[in-house]
């Protein structure tokens, strides 16, 4: 006798810089063992790459994880979850001065996008016909910013190049090309890409709170996605 399908619940959402709606279903079991796997490594490149496949898994591979910014990524990973396991999330903080522990329970809902996260692109013209068109980089170029040159970061956050009525994809190039193309550009145009990249959307929620024992004003900044494993 066949074993019984189960059906799967599904939701939508507005991904923040996608025009369409996105179609997702909640963990199963697969995907919670990608997790717990994660977790228990400790790397942030696996927890990265189990976020990835996690929401390609659960968006029915309409979307390509590896080419969301880390705001965006962040931002699905934390509607799943909410959905899968739930809504809150219990943490132990410790306290900067006496390193005293406080619980505290979150709602995923306080977390908050800072910057403009609808625009995703800017236009930075080099002529009246010729120009570039940067893009916020990936998430797994941005784990690698603190470590990646000015031109390794522009170079890897080129959606095209345009000339007149030609549009130039990165892809269509050779690094070598591309290198020598960005190296070659005004200290201007440089200033405003690094403008550009310094206006990166983030997902993160503050904590502020007392300790119990000390009376120490504690600030925490939690992000999108490395709290939530396990």
């Amino acid at each position: 006798m066949a074993l019984p399908v189960i059906d799967v619940p599904t939701f939508t959402v507005q991904v923040p810089g996608i025009k369409n709606k996105l179609k997702l279903r909640p963990f199963l079991v697969k995907e919670n063992k990608i997790l717990t796997l994660a977790a228990s490594s400790e790397s942030t490149e696996d927890m990265y790459s189990a976020c990835c496949q996690i929401i390609e898994n659960c968006s029915f591979g309409e979307l390509n994880a590896k080419e969301l910014a880390m705001h965006q990524l962040q931002w699905i990973f934390l509607q799943l979850r909410s959905k899968s396991i739930g809504e809150t999330q219990s943490f132990v903080l410790s306290c900067g001065k006496c390193e005293s522990k406080t619980n505290y329970d979150m709602n995923l809902s306080e977390f908050k996008i800072t910057g403009n996260s609808e625009i995703l692109e800017k236009k930075i013209e080099l002529s009246d016909t010729t120009g570039i068109v940067l893009k916020y980089p990936s998430a797994e170029v941005q784990m690698k910013k603190d470590e990646l040159e000015d031109i390794e970061l522009l170079l890897n956050s080129i959606s095209y190049i345009y000339q007149s009525e030609e549009v130039i994809r990165p892809e269509e190039e050779t690094v070598e090309e591309l290198t020598e193309f960005v190296s070659n550009l005004p200290i201007s145009i440089f200033n405003e890409a690094a403008e550009f990249f310094k206006n990166i959307p983030t997902l993160t929620h503050a904590i502020s709170y007392n300790c119990n024992e000390c009376g120490t004003k504690n600030e925490i900044l939690i992000n999108g996605y490395e709290h939530f494993f396990g």
